[in-house]
């Protein structure tokens, strides 16, 4: 298979590191979850990390967090290490949607959003409601605002918290599998959505067939260690994603655009013998 042209201009222009992750080892009851990870996030990039399940993924994105702390190694934000920085401050760095977003049903779409304003404690309520407006508009929101939660859709949902995470006005937007449990069009719009967000942006996804239409690098892990890290065609190679997921990848040029669409097979269908199918036409004349 010919190799596909690897995209050397990422879509956005990272710049000075926010993230770091300095070696870090994390051990959840004794057994080793990520054994020496070192990761630099430039301000600006949009990251995927992927990997098999069990590989680190979530923990990994918990640790970006705070959430957890390593066992050995530390992660810093902006040079300051966030196991010394008060929760008031890291929640003005960073912003966190889980894959299930625990919700009232009964909140109303604009007052959900407005959660995201609790580390600004001292913003006036002008401030507050531009933010809150704002972080609708970017999520397509404007409409749903006096919606409750409780009837919107999956996406909708979604969308509604990540609006949430932008109101916050992070420097950082961290996502844990965001597109699980929504339908093929719904998932591309989520990541389009952020894809077009002018921050730094880190989701761990599991469908890698998403990917490109996101980020512009991937993080690779497996087994607890990061494997590789680049533009997604210089991690998702045939020889990564069959190592690591036993899976095929092709790549095939979309029409009218300039870039490849990864297309994942599992390698006993891949090479399955082709299957000869009558076309619609042909097979009504019969």
């Amino acid at each position: 298979m010919a190799p596909i042209p690897v995209q050397n201009s990422p879509l956005h222009a990272p710049s000075e590191p926010v993230f770091q992750v300095h070696a870090v080892t994390f051990l959840r009851q004794q057994k080793q979850v990520l054994n020496g990870v070192s990761l630099t996030v430039p301000f600006g990039a949009h990251i995927a990390l992927v990997g098999p399940n069990g590989s680190g993924k979530t923990s990994l994105l918990q640790l970006m967090a705070g959430r957890l702390r390593p066992s050995q190694g530390r992660v810093t934000v902006g040079g300051q290490d966030l196991a010394t920085l008060p929760s008031l401050q890291r929640a003005r760095q960073l912003a966190v949607v889980h894959q299930h977003e625990q919700v009232h049903g009964q909140l109303r779409v604009r007052d959900y959003v407005a959660l995201g304003r609790t580390p600004h404690i001292e913003a006036s309520k002008a401030q507050n409601a531009h933010a809150v407006c704002t972080a609708l508009a970017r999520c397509h929101l404007d409409s749903f605002q006096d919606r409750l939660l409780r009837t919107l859709s999956g996406g909708e949902q979604q969308r509604a918290a990540i609006a949430r995470a932008l109101a916050q006005e992070p420097r950082v937007l961290l996502l844990d599998e965001p597109t699980n449990h929504l339908d093929l069009r719904t998932r591309a719009d989520v990541l389009d959505l952020l894809a077009e967000l002018d921050m730094t942006v880190i989701a761990a996804l599991h469908e890698l067939s998403l990917v490109h239409r996101f980020a512009d690098q991937v993080v690779l892990l497996s087994d607890g260690q990061l494997v590789a890290e680049g533009v997604p065609a210089q991690v998702l190679t045939p020889e990564l994603v069959l190592g690591h997921f036993g899976m095929d990848v092709f790549y095939l040029p979309l029409p009218h655009h300039d870039r490849h669409v990864a297309v994942f097979e599992s390698p006993r269908q891949a090479q399955a013998p082709a299957v000869n199918v009558i076309p619609l036409e042909k097979e009504r004349a019969l």
